[in-house]
């Protein structure tokens, strides 16, 4: 397995991932529409729910189809490669570390749970099928996007094993919830803090 991993190909694909992650895009709306750039505001955070806070939906959309995509397109292309899924599970990580350390912001980045969901849906359509669900269902009650984002990636290794991903799939999704959380400390912080 390490094998496949560190070979020539494997870090050339990783080095692309990784810069097409870099893609800034709540930077990249904030600029078509004009916007105060989403890190000057809010929570700071250059991502779809704080270009929202600026009042213009179309920003936030397109911040989130972008940051989504990112994911899904180059993971679908990696999927109709030879490559393993799993391996490809684990390579897409540096689209999400990309992400959230983009070098074209100086390694300061967003959360990564749209790029994510963008890598589920190419790597396991019914685990993030499940998974949104989850995320509107949690938002719906609690009208708090952070909250259903951990609700619903805590839950993700249990969608991987309904969908029958298989053991590799299983146990990287543990690694990707544990991204998503690690991304999410403040607001962790603040739900805690909260309730005390």
């Amino acid at each position: 397995m390490l094998e496949n991993i560190f070979n020539s190909e494997m870090l050339i694909i990783s080095l692309v991932l990784y810069l097409i992650g870099s893609i800034p895009f709540a930077i990249i709306s904030s600029k078509i529409f004009k916007l105060p750039d989403p890190r000057s505001f809010g929570s700071q955070n250059p991502g779809a729910t704080n270009v929202l806070r600026s009042g213009n939906k179309y920003a936030a959309f397109l911040t989130l189809t972008g940051d989504g995509l990112k994911g899904f397109i180059p993971v679908f292309f990696l999927m109709e490669t030879s490559i393993q899924p799993y391996l490809i599970y684990l390579l897409s990580f540096f689209l999400l570390i990309g992400h959230v350390f983009p070098i074209t912001l100086n390694f300061k980045g967003g959360k990564g749970v749209a790029t994510s969901i963008g890598i589920l849906f190419s790597v396991n359509i019914i685990a993030a099928t499940l998974l949104i669900i989850t995320w509107l269902s949690v938002y719906y009650i609690f009208k708090i996007s952070g909250l259903a984002a951990l609700i619903g990636f805590l839950l993700l290794p249990l969608f991987m094993f309904v969908a029958s991903a298989g053991i590799y799939m299983i146990a990287i999704s543990f690694v990707n919830v544990l991204f998503i959380f690690m991304t999410h400390k403040k607001n962790i912080m603040n739900f805690l803090s909260n309730e005390s």
